[in-house]
């Protein structure tokens, strides 16, 4: 039969809507991973700051990580039950508080527990999890260029950020900075996201075929678990990495500035590096296209360890060109594959309890990142293991099929 005036009307606003949603999450994650990823300028301040070891000062970025995969279930259910605005705003009001309150910390464990879990409570709650469900949904017929396109702010963010907070650092001390973060949240994110919602019609021909599927009978399925994997092995390895990198280039003889300029640019290049795997997704498939990003982020990886070696600055630049390629792409193929597999009702939560493992694995990699150096006093080694989890990675990827559905 025809469709209602009302239905049509819905419809309508829905087309007009998805563009605004989709720049609204990409603004919202530039804001996010840019505070998270700027971390690293913070990283050898707060060592110095704090008398402590590398390994302890990375923890405070270890519990931040760790928070945004534990609260997936969470960020997922109320994703679903609130919508994206509530969640959004909610977010914003907590990182705020947790970084002002960061400003005057005046220990280790008192910043532990406000940049650390207030702060990080609340970053997790804006970061890729949520913004690339909402694009998925606006988008179920070019799920990848969607992902993609939202994504770009988290490389545009770090871009900005981490040129921007070594300017601040320098200038006005890491205190000053984490309130410039703080006023920074609250003055963008919460009325931008005032705007922000979810289609409310779906297509039920865009609906996947395990699309009905609560959380439980999706968890039984050999799929849910494959992309589990793949989220927790990525998780080690890119934090690891954007973490440390700057300590190294700086312990290889490249100067503070330029090694945060280089940690700039890699999320620069991923701007490109984030479509390209949007596009590649969408035609090559999700398991070719995290194949071919993880290698060149392995040749990326191998630059940075000639870099090593050579003491010659231009295997930095290798390095910013490869890694910076494959930086993001394991985010946007599997939320683009989870949502071929299991969007519909519950795919917020069904999400939600995949990216769990993210949390694990940032903190592993990122601590592990300290430790190891701590105790070769060298990153050579740490950069070996990533390589072996990017391996890992590739591997499960290949595994992840459709579920046979039972028949009823």
């Amino acid at each position: 039969g025809a469709a209602s005036p009302q239905l049509l009307t819905r419809t309508l606003n829905d087309s007009a809507r998805g563009p605004r949603s989709v720049a609204i999450a990409a603004l919202t994650m530039a804001i996010q991973n840019g505070i998270v990823m700027a971390f690293a300028v913070l990283y050898l301040p707060l060592v110095e700051a704090f008398g402590a070891s590398r390994a302890e000062v990375a923890a405070v970025q270890s519990v931040v990580l760790l928070l945004s995969g534990f609260g997936g279930p969470a960020i997922g259910y109320a994703l679903d039950r609130l919508g994206p605005r509530r969640l959004f705003q909610g977010g914003t009001l907590l990182a705020a508080l947790g970084l002002f309150l960061a400003s005057g910390a005046g220990s280790l464990p008192v910043l532990l527990m406000t940049y650390g879990i207030i702060a990080g409570l609340g970053l997790s709650a804006l970061g890729s999890q949520p913004n690339m469900v909402v694009a998925a949904l606006w988008y179920p017929g070019a799920r990848g260029k969607a992902i993609a396109v939202a994504d770009l702010g988290t490389g545009f963010g770090a871009f900005v950020f981490i040129p921007l907070t070594q300017a601040l650092v320098v200038r006005y001390g890491w205190r000053t900075t984490l309130l410039v973060w703080a006023v920074l949240l609250v003055a963008v994110l919460i009325p931008a996201n005032a705007f922000q919602r979810v289609p409310t019609t779906v297509p039920r021909s865009k609906v996947a075929p395990g699309g009905g599927l609560t959380l439980r009978s999706a968890a039984s399925t050999p799929a849910f678990w494959w992309l589990v994997a793949v989220r927790f092995f990525s998780a080690i390895g890119f934090p690891l990495m954007n973490v440390h990198m700057l300590a190294f280039a700086v312990g290889a003889g490249v100067s503070p500035a330029m090694a945060a300029a280089a940690l700039g640019t890699v999320s620069l290049v991923s701007l490109a590096g984030r479509l390209l795997t949007g596009w590649l997704a969408d035609r090559l498939g999700r398991a070719a296209t995290l194949t071919l990003t993880y290698t060149s982020a392995v040749v990326g990886i191998t630059n940075l360890g000639l870099l090593a070696w050579t003491g010659w600055p231009g295997w930095l630049a290798g390095y910013v060109l490869f890694y910076g390629l494959a930086q993001g792409s394991s985010g946007i193929v599997t939320a683009a594959r989870a949502a071929d597999i299991f969007v519909g009702a519950s795919f917020g939560t069904i999400y939600g309890w995949i990216v769990l493992a993210t949390g694990p694995g940032e903190a592993i990699g990122t601590w592990a990142g300290g430790a190891i150096f701590d105790l070769t006093g060298s990153y050579l080694w740490a950069f070996g293991f990533v390589v072996v989890v990017l391996l890992a990675g590739i591997a499960a990827i290949w595994q992840v099929r459709q579920p046979a559905l039972k028949s009823t």
